[in-house]
């Protein structure tokens, strides 16, 4: 019996010995068998290592690329592991109030040099009184959170800021493999068009297909160069308000009659908020709200003032003249001054035709004279 037991127990061990040797000489990764054939791999990224929050310390990631070349005389596809540290697009927003928006543009200008960066754009305008204008510049990533801090430092105050960043690092891999693709298929290509062929179709079906590789190659590389210069150099973005404090206002209406209410509006631009209204409506009244409403009692005209103080005590001051135009309202002593001016205007008009008559009055006796012998004449004679 015992004799039984071991002979089955050393069966068991020696078909597990049998079973772990096949399955040592099966790849792990592609689950061919035979021996393996690595191809080794370059690819053309660069080091790119990013301040504020980006960078870790932690050494960088390993990113492993597919590599499609064949392996000889099997046609399987070996992988090898190529080391990039993450590629990382900054960019950066900011709204800054300056003193002086056209020196500003000139001193960021200069600070991108300093940065070894650029100017891509910049343009600047007039919103009635008051400059605006933007600005973009980049500058080499390493010196990001330099460049935000000298643009601080050119600020009277900070309205915003934000920056972003996007991790292109999957799509940079992802074209390195489709370049490595493109470029075997192209010496695969050119193998062929080396190569006697008899039949002028096939020669013309292998050139195209060889210019539409290229093309892809191409447009692989330049894409591939574009993520490169976008990841070395970082973008940012500069809105510029000056900060001289400007103040205008209006009125729902300028024509008014006694009593109706005018709603004003103020047009605030500059300085810095909260700001403070003094309204001076021209016939006594005042107002410390910022969109008043005021109602005339008297019909004329008025001017209207506004002053206006930001948070830092700096004024502003819009003043119209005759602005506001009130006309006289119903009333039974109106109704009786216009009669009675009527009657006035009446007699005015009676008073002076009498005056004319008195003064022609020699010529048109004459008139009669000449008038009554002519009818007295002709009656004679009848």
């Amino acid at each position: 019996m015992k004799k039984l037991i071991l002979g089955l127990v050393l069966i068991v061990v020696l078909v597990g010995a049998v079973a772990c040797g096949k399955s040592e000489e099966q790849s792990p990764q592609s689950g061919i068998t035979g021996p393996r054939t690595t191809y080794a791999t370059q690819v053309p990224a660069p080091t790119i290592i990013t301040k504020g929050g980006f960078d870790t310390g932690a050494p960088p990631p390993v990113v492993s690329i597919p590599s499609s070349a064949p392996q000889a005389g099997s046609g399987s596809v070996a992988y090898d592991s190529v080391s990039i540290d993450r590629m990382i697009i900054r960019s950066g927003y900011m709204t800054l109030v300056v003193e002086d928006v056209a020196a500003s543009i000139d001193d960021i200008t200069r600070l991108a040099g300093t940065y070894n960066g650029f100017v891509v754009s910049s343009n600047s305008w007039k919103d009635g009184d008051r400059m605006m204008g933007n600005i973009t510049i980049r500058v080499e990533v390493q010196r990001f959170d330099e460049a935000i801090a000298a643009l601080h430092a050119l600020a009277v105050e900070v309205r915003s800021e934000s920056t972003s960043g996007q991790d292109v690092t999957e799509e940079y891999v992802d074209l390195a493999a489709r370049l490595r693709n493109l470029e075997a298929a192209e010496a695969q290509l050119l193998k062929l068009m080396e190569e006697k062929t008899e039949k002028v179709t096939d020669i013309l079906e292998v050139q195209r297909e060889l210019v539409k590789t290229r093309g892809e190659i191409e447009q692989t590389k330049g894409r591939m160069q574009f993520l490169e210069q976008s990841a070395s150099m970082s973008s940012l973005q500069v809105n510029l308000e000056q900060s001289k404090l400007s103040a205008e206002f209006s009125a729902d209406t300028r024509n008014v009659k006694e009593g109706q209410d005018v709603r004003f509006f103020p047009k605030i631009s500059g300085g810095f908020s909260p700001y403070s209204y003094s309204w001076n409506f021209g016939d006594g009244g005042t107002s410390t709200e910022e969109s008043p409403v005021h109602a005339y009692k008297t019909d004329g005209n008025y001017t209207v003032t506004l002053k206006v103080t930001d948070d830092r005590g700096n004024p502003a001051e819009d003043v119209r003249t005759d602005y506001i135009t009130v006309l006289p309202g119903w009333s039974g002593s109106n109704v009786a001054d216009a009669a009675w001016d009527g009657l006035v205007a009446f007699f005015r008009v009676i008073v002076n035709i009498i005056i004319w008559v008195g003064i022609f009055s020699p010529l048109w006796i004459v008139i009669l004279v000449i008038l009554y012998f002519t009818w007295w004449r002709k009656r004679k004679k009848a």
